[in-house]
């Protein structure tokens, strides 16, 4: 089946629906593996997220070619995505994205980079390189994701189509938690603690033919 046939059922709609607090049908035919080309992911910071880090002394910044710009109350971050795969059979999904954030009190710099959506281990998460003060961490599990809207493939020109995900609210895992208090040496990062809305939006194509 052809990227048409995908966006005719829009059975990309099921690629993070099975981690999500959503449920869709299921269509009876499967769509093919198809690639994500290049997009971005931006995040609406909550004030309250943005608020704490102020708190504790913390200044977020963004690491190139990822954005940071300060809104009247918050601040909105963006990444570009380069690539990713999409298969709705399953539903699984990756999605690759560069750039990233920075966070720094005094002379402790923690980055948080190289940042991966997905769902291939069976729960949607978003995941990030960790970097203390340059030295690397580890990739571990950041953010959680909860979708409050239903995914969408819309077609556009060139035998392409588009990708929306809107509504997916992100909190901080343990993991995440864990490192920050680690590195920072508070114990303020708590597990849950709501982080921003996401938005996704991508083009996406059937690179591989199959």
């Amino acid at each position: 089946m052809k990227l048409s046939a995908l966006v005719r059922t829009r059975t990309a709609a099921l690629a993070v629906a099975a981690s999500a607090a959503l449920s869709f049908a299921v269509p009876a035919s499967a769509a093919p593996s198809v690639q994500l080309t290049k997009g971005a992911t931006e995040v609406a910071l909550y004030s309250s997220f943005v608020d704490a880090l102020g708190s504790l002394g913390v200044t977020p910044g963004n690491v190139l070619p990822g954005s940071l710009i300060p809104t009247s109350d918050s601040a909105k971050v963006s990444f570009p995505i380069p690539t990713g795969e999409l298969d709705a059979a399953g539903p699984k999904l990756e999605i690759l994205h560069s750039g990233g954030l920075t966070l720094t009190a005094g002379t402790t710099r923690v980055a948080l980079t190289s940042f991966i959506i997905e769902n291939l281990g069976g729960h949607l998460r978003l995941t990030g390189v960790v970097k203390a003060n340059d030295s690397i961490v580890g990739r571990i599990p950041l953010f959680r994701i909860v979708l409050t809207q239903a995914p969408e493939v819309i077609p556009s020109s060139g035998g392409a189509a588009h990708l929306s995900i809107k509504g997916a609210k992100l909190s901080l895992t343990q993991s995440a938690a864990d490192a920050l208090n680690g590195v920072f040496k508070v114990n303020a990062f708590k597990s849950g603690f709501p982080i921003g809305v996401a938005r996704v939006s991508a083009t996406v194509r059937d690179l591989d033919g199959g």
